[in-house]
């Protein structure tokens, strides 16, 4: 499988970060991006592109291209998951968790 996995780091791999999911958007690539989110790293950052979507900055469909795991394993899951599973729909927490669905109605 291929897949772009970003470790914990500084400005430049923020910056390698988002060329990335540019680049997906725009059909550059359609390789999975996943961030091991060692000791919780990057949890600021998802947290605030959840609140870019809620804010409808970002669409929802972009911010599943973020796939974030604490685990090694658990990530590479997810990412073969995605690479399986391409496009809207379904991520691998919602399919492995599907009590954790949200089904509220979004205007």
């Amino acid at each position: 499988m291929e897949a772009f996995i970003i470790l914990p780091g500084g400005v430049d791999t923020m910056e390698g970060l988002f060329t990335l999911i540019s680049w997906a958007s725009e059909g550059v690539h359609n390789r999975p991006i996943g961030l091991l989110n060692i000791d919780g790293y990057f949890n600021n950052l998802l947290k605030f592109l959840d609140d870019v979507v809620r804010q409808n900055f970002m669409a929802s469909s972009q911010r599943k291209l973020f796939i974030s795991s604490f685990f090694v394993d658990e990530l590479l899951d997810k990412l073969e998951f995605a690479k399986a599973f391409p496009g809207p729909g379904v991520s691998y927490d919602e399919f492995v968790n599907p009590g954790r669905l949200d089904l509220e109605l979004h205007l």
